[in-house]
């Protein structure tokens, strides 16, 4: 079939195609770059929703220029089909990735994460919160850069224009749990979903896996994945404990926001190099060269469930180029009919944007019958939108920047009312106040606030006072490190740069949770081996506290319990003597009994002495 044209765009093959519209490959005849040209199924260019939503995509890409992101063109309308251009991106997603089995290194999974936060970073700060973070929407190009892509579903803080709480729109498996429940979402929603697709690169799959979608929401709002590090051999502590992190079901656990997070990845990739030498790859990580993808491409593992994240774009239905083998196919010139609309179609144009009306100004490519069909194409309006008019707020209807706005002007005022109000509120406490706080706690029996002391200790050092609180910072001192301990009895921390004595002190808590008498006895010898240093302020004189502290417990513990499992066994032993008249081989059984379980107790002693009387040992 004969090529289509939208715009200066020859279309020259299908990229992908949904059940919202189509994105192809096209070739500006003007200049000879190629773009991403997506369009708008023609039955849903009449519906004013979509047309709103269509635009509302368009000014989400004008408000972005980044090198992260995919970058908007241009955009316009033929015979009563919507559509724009966008950069092309050589390369591959991330979840094609996925579903031909690749593992990513962490390595490559820190940097990937660095560059998306770079991205959310910059569309955050202009408002726009893209709600459908995925592996299909981050394209990694040939030189290892990702780029974002598929702002369909993006939305504007504090604006309910397109979308309302109370709908659910986005792609479940990297769904946040606010998003999923309904509820108001902020950028740490775009948070959560980075945490999943991290997690996926990593382990080969989302966090959660389920075969409905009711199954799978309930996971999202209440169940934890399964630690990356059990998953997976060799990913470092701290990036598994941030991507837990950032899959907190609540979002005031996770990284506020994408700058921190951005700064966390690349600190976190200093560190690790200078720990760890860097292998020599095995392949080469970038993506083959040579192969497109766009966000047409809503590629799903087998099985997914999805709540439709595709209001104005692409379902998941994937065309590639073998189910399209044409340059052409029927579908790419056929499938968008153009029908008449009574809804208008209204992308607000910035000042000295370039509006086109009939098209090409360069001959096209191809024989001459090709150039008088490209140059009979009905007329189009088509807005170039150049580098320098990206990364702008919009404009209202009357010229003033929306961001200005009367309601904007009250809400302005409001909010630094409030703000003055929490810092008359809220503003540090002087010495005094601070310290007669504290010392009230602290002469009541109780514990003073480990906050109150800190901040009394950082913004009051030099205060003579500063010295007797000294006792309350050393107190929180050894709660953080007996934290650190109770981790690592469980097996959550690493105890391979332990000290002697910590190693000692972690024994004994191991066999105080199993033994508490043989606990008890480790945590004395220890105390006899290191009890002659002075020194109480490094680690060797904390882990002597500890012991000490833990060694009293036990033993308060021990003689609580010690009288009372003496009275049962006493009572058995009087029971044993009664039977030996008549059931003399029960009573040896149990005798026996007794001796068998508390021959190593030295508390029990007396009891088994008298126990191996009765059997006349």
């Amino acid at each position: 079939m004969n090529p289509r044209q939208l715009g200066p765009y020859r279309l020259t093959r299908r990229l992908g195609r949904g059940g919202m519209g189509t994105v192809y490959e096209g070739v500006n005849l003007e200049t000879g770059e190629s773009a991403a040209v997506k369009v708008l199924a023609g039955e849903l260019g009449h519906e004013p929703d979509f047309r709103n939503r269509f635009a509302s995509e368009i000014e989400t890409l004008r408000r972005l220029n980044h090198p992260n992101i995919v970058r908007l063109f241009g955009f316009g309308e033929q015979e009563d089909e919507l559509f724009y251009a966008m950069e092309l991106v050589d390369g591959v997603s991330l979840e094609e990735e996925i579903r031909q089995g690749r593992r990513f290194t962490w390595r490559e999974v820190i940097q990937i994460g660095s560059q998306t936060c770079q991205a959310l970073r910059h569309a955050h700060d202009r408002g726009v919160i893209h709600r459908d973070i995925k592996p299909a929407n981050l394209l990694w190009t040939a030189e290892a850069v990702v780029k974002l892509s598929d702002f369909g579903i993006a939305r504007f803080f504090g604006t309910t224009r397109m979308t309302t709480v109370g709908s659910v729109i986005g792609t479940v498996e990297y769904m946040a749990p606010e998003q999923a429940d309904a509820r108001p979402v902020d950028p740490r929603t775009d948070l959560y979903s980075l945490g999943g697709v991290l997690y996926a690169l990593l382990v080969g799959q989302p966090p959660f896996v389920a075969k409905t979608l009711p199954e799978m929401l309930h996971k999202q709002r209440y169940e934890k994945p399964e630690p990356i590090d059990r998953l997976v051999a060799g990913v470092p502590e701290e990036l598994a404990i941030l991507i837990a992190q950032l899959l907190e079901k609540d979002p005031k656990n996770r990284v506020p926001n994408a700058m921190l997070l951005g700064r966390r990845f690349d600190a976190m990739a200093i560190g690790l190099s200078r720990r760890t030498a860097e292998p020599a790859p095995d392949d080469d990580p970038r993506p083959p060269a040579g192969g497109i993808s766009h966000e047409g491409f809503r590629l799903t593992p087998g099985g997914a469930i999805r709540v439709d994240p595709d209001p104005v774009g692409l379902a998941p239905t994937r065309a590639m180029d073998e189910e399209d083998p044409a340059p052409v196919a029927e579908s790419a010139v056929g499938d968008l009919p153009a029908t008449e609309s009574t809804a208008v179609f209204k992308p607000p144009p910035p000042a000295g944007s370039n509006t086109v009306a009939t098209v090409v100004s360069a001959k096209p490519p191809g024989d001459e019958s090709e150039a008088k069909t490209l140059a009979s194409a009905a007329p189009a309006q088509f807005t170039v939108v150049v580098e320098h008019e990206l990364d702008q707020m919009p404009e209202s209807d009357d010229g003033r920047p929306a961001t200005f706005s009367p309601q904007t002007a009250v809400l302005v005022v409001a909010l630094v009312a409030i703000g003055l109000t929490i810092w008359y509120f809220l503003r540090p406490p002087s010495a005094d106040v601070l310290y007669e706080r504290i010392m009230a706690v602290a002469e009541a029996g109780e514990r003073p606030s480990p906050d109150d002391v800190e901040e009394f200790m950082v913004r009051y050092g030099d205060d003579p006072r500063a010295k007797s609180l000294r006792r309350f910072e050393k107190e929180t001192e050894l709660e953080r490190l007996q934290r650190k301990f109770d981790r690592r009895v469980k097996g959550l921390g690493d105890a391979k740069a332990l000290l002697p004595i910590e190693r000692a002190y972690l024994e004994a808590l191991n066999y105080a949770w199993l033994d508490p008498a043989r606990g008890a006895r480790k945590m004395k010898a220890l105390i006899e081996l290191y009890g002659h240093e002075s020194d109480d302020s490094g680690p060797t004189g904390q882990c002597l506290e500890l012991a000490r502290r833990r060694l009293a417990q036990l033993e308060e513990e021990l003689n609580s319990t010690t009288v009372d499992h003496l009275a049962l066994i006493a009572s058995r032993l009087d029971e044993a003597e009664k039977l030996r008249a008549s059931n003399p081989e029960k009573a040896k059984s149990m005798f026996e009994a007794v001796i068998e379980l508390y021959a190593e107790k030295p508390w029990a002693a007396d009891a088994v002495r008298r126990a191996r009387k009765d059997l006349g040992e």
